[in-house]
């Protein structure tokens, strides 16, 4: 699951012109993911070309002014949001793609 997170946030910020690695580490992920993006996340702040990223990784709005409310640190406030979201986007997928699989079956085992 860390890998597939990873693997899509590496895609989704990729389209951007940020390059992130992976090392594979589990462990580490997303101390090794937060310290690549909070660099390209702060320049992008400054320069106001924040909104497609946002938009692309489907940030909620509601979530971000949540975190603008309670968090001095933008970049980092933003950072943690896209990870977190990544994320989501992850689980989500492979629940519903498991209650598919599982669906699938059971229809199967009914003919």
């Amino acid at each position: 699951m860390i890998e597939a997170c990873a693997a899509q946030t590496i895609k989704d910020l990729g389209m951007y012109g940020i390059e992130l690695q992976f090392s594979g580490n589990a462990n580490t992920a997303y101390e090794e993911l937060f310290q690549q993006l909070k660099p390209h996340i702060e320049e992008r702040v400054t320069f106001g070309s924040i909104q497609e990223i946002l938009y692309r990784v489907d940030v909620s709005e509601k979530q971000l002014n949540e975190m603008l409310v309670t968090n001095t640190d933008l970049a980092s406030g933003i950072t943690t949001l896209i990870l977190w979201r990544e994320l989501q986007k992850v689980v989500t997928r492979y629940l519903v793609s498991s209650f598919t699989s599982s669906s699938k079956g059971s229809e199967e085992d009914r003919f």
